[in-house]
Parts: structure tokens; C-alpha cells; sequence
């Protein structure tokens, strides 16, 4: 039996765009074994060639409004399609509105971060973070028994060209340092980069400096690096080849977003700069984990620090291949196929 999954997705330059990545994810593998999705949320700027084979329908959100009005759109959706399933990418799922989707009898999987520690009853509640354990959610879980907690990076949506990738060469010379805070406002993290690391790691040590063209940023970053002497640094602005160019690099300084689970599954070892305090947990959990070290939040990281940490990893190929190993033993890029896998579950159950 086939069906239709209704995505509510939050995306915007100032969360990033690691949500809409996520559905994209879900709903290729959705439409792989004949399920379609819709999407409500995202402006239609954001709408790339690939939107029409793997959304049947996209409702740009201009303004969201209070819980229950936002909420009211999933349940037209539902009506819409005659579905009740959901997949709830947008960390503003408040108890409110949980309660509408719970008393509709919406089945949703509900991605959140650690930011609200709030009342929580959807029948999969979803963090990919190495930090979270169930045991730290049972007082906020309303009903525990109905709902499962899918916990920790096993659970990692991963885009398709990461998956399966071939891993790079553990312990080898640093030539290459990966520069990458996601996709939307790095919020100064790569400034600092630049500033502190650029012709200080070695002659032959090139940043690869990464960024989404939603970056506000953007035009600053590039008149930085194109000032700086050649081989100090490239930027790369959405690169059509992600996978290759991380793999291709030997060290990366990134957020706790999205891309520390694709650095993960090419065994690139990391340094860790937290984006906001939501991105803290993952951090330490990472760090907890791998060793990766975590050097604090943006704006709040000394510099003799950063380079401290940086540089002494450049130095040391034993520390920087343990944690390549351990990395890659935490995501192997079944995560998608295991939501959506829990997602249908009742659907399989009685078919």
C-alpha cells in the first residue's frame, strides 16, 4: 500500500537549511518505494529542479502565526490527501500543537533540538545528536509508552551522494582544511577562520572555505580570500560536488549542523565551533564520542585558542586517525531508510 507524507519544514538564513535538506532526503526515499510528499513551509525561492520529482505539491509559509493556525494547515493538508501521516521538521512544534495533531490523529515523526526542553507526544520523537539519550527525555515525554525516541547518528539523513562514499585515506598529511558552518548565516565563524588560520597552518595548507549562497555573508568572505596570497584559501559557494570536496580535504572546522555527520561518514576529522547554543549538545557529544574538540560557540572562541587547537591537530597524524575511525563507526547512511522505516511502521503492521 502506498500513501502520501505531509512535511512541515523551517527553513530560513538564520536556521539554515539542514531541514530542507533532511525532507528532500525523506521524500526521495518516500518516492522510491511509491509515496509521494508535501511540502508546507519553504519560500519558493528555494525550490531547486529536483523539488517536482520528489514533491507532488509545495505551500510556501510567508508568515507561520500563532501554533494552532500553523497546525491547521498540516490538518488540511492531511484532509487534502487523505493522509495521516507527518514529518514535523520545525523546532517550533510547541505542546499546543502537538495536542491539535495528537487529538486529529496525525501519526507524525518530529525532529527537534534541545533548545525548549518542552512537553513532547509524537509517535517518533527524532535527534540525530551523539549526545541524547532517552533516559534524559522520559519527564518530558507526555506518554513515553507511545512514544519512541529515535536517538543519536544512526539516525543521520544524509544527502545521496554520501552514502556508501569511499572513505579517504586515515592519518594522511593535512594539506586541506574544510571551513563550512552550513548553509545560511555562519555568523562570523568563517571571518574568524580566515583571520586566525590563513598562512599560520603551513605552506602547503590550503582553507577550503565553504558556504550557501543565503549566507549574508557571502560577499565579505570573498573579498577576504581573494585578498589573501594564492593557495592561502578557495571559497566555494554551494559546490555542485559536496562529497568530493570533503572528501578530498583532511581536516575539517565546522558547526554541530548536518555536515558533522557527512564529515563523519568520510572519516574527515573535526574541530567543532558551535553556530548557537542548540548546536552545543552535538558538540560535546561528538567530542564525547570521537575526540573531535569542541572550542565553544561562535564569538565567544578566543583566537590563540582556535589556532591552538587547530594547528596541534595538523601536527598529530595518530590523534587526527582515531577519530576518523570513530567517526565513521557512529554513520553509515541508513538513517533516512530507518525514519521512514518507524514512520510507516503501522502502515506496514497492517498491510
Amino acid at each position: 500500500m502506498t500513501g502520501t507524507v505531509i512535511f512541515r519544514c523551517n527553513v530560513s538564513a538564520s536556521v539554515g537549511v539542514g531541514h530542507l535538506m533532511r525532507c528532500r532526503e525523506m521524500a526521495r526515499y518516500l518516492g522510491g518505494i511509491g509515496w509521494r510528499s508535501v511540502l508546507l513551509g519553504p519560500p519558493d525561492n528555494l525550490r531547486q529542479s529536483v523539488d517536482e520529482r520528489l514533491f507532488a505539491a509545495w505551500h510556501p509559509v510567508e508568515v507561520r502565526g500563532p501554533s494552532d493556525e500553523d497546525a491547521a494547515r498540516v490538518l488540511t493538508l492531511c484532509e487534502a490527501h487523505g493522509t495521516h501521516y507527518a514529518v514535523m521538521d520545525d523546532y517550533r512544534v510547541d505542546p499546543g500543537y502537538q495536542e491539535i495533531l495528537r487529538a486529529a490523529g496525525v501519526r507524525w515523526l518530529q525532529q527537534f533540538d534541545t533548545s525548549r526542553p518542552w512537553m513532547f507526544q509524537p509517535d517518533l520523537l527524532v535527534n540525530a545528536s551523539p549526545y541524547e539519550r532517552r533516559e534524559q527525555y522520559l519527564p518530558w515525554l507526555t506518554e513515553p509508552e507511545r512514544t519512541r525516541t529515535l536517538f543519536g547518528p544512526a539516525y543521520a539523513v544524509l544527502r545521496p551522494a554520501f552514502s556508501g562514499i569511499a572513505a579517504r585515506a586515515d592519518g594522511r598529511p593535512v594539506r586541506r582544511v574544510l571551513v563550512a558552518f552550513g548553509g545560511g548565516d555562519d555568523r562570523g565563524a568563517i571571518d574568524q577562520a580566515l583571520r586566525v588560520l590563513a598562512g599560520r597552518l603551513g605552506p602547503e595548507v590550503t582553507l577550503v572555505i565553504v558556504s550557501g549562497a543565503g549566507n549574508p555573508r557571502c560577499e565579505q568572505i570573498a573579498d577576504v580570500v581573494s585578498a589573501l596570497p594564492d593557495g592561502e584559501a578557495e571559497f566555494h559557494v554551494n559546490p555542485p560536488d559536496m562529497a568530493g570536496l570533503m572528501r578530498g580535504c583532511d581536516l575539517a572546522l565546522i558547526g554541530g549542523g548536518t555536515m558533522s555527520y557527512e564529515a563523519a561518514i568520510c572519516g574527515l576529522p573535526m574541530v567543532f565551533v558551535g553556530l548557537a547554543p542548540n548546536q552545543e549538545r552535538s558538540c560535546r557529544g561528538w567530542q564525547n564520542l570521537t575526540g573531535a574538540p569542541f572550542v565553544g560557540l561562535v564569538g565567544t572562541v578566543p583566537d590563540e585558542w582556535l589556532y591552538e587547537t587547530v594547528s596541534n591537530l595538523v601536527e598529530d597524524d595518530d590523534r587526527r586517525r582515531a577519530m576518523a575511525v570513530k567517526g565513521r563507526s557512529l554513520v553509515d547512511g541508513e538513517g533516512t531508510r530507518r525514519l521512514v522505516e518507524a514512520l510507516l511502521e503501522r502502515e506496514r503492521e497492517t498491510t
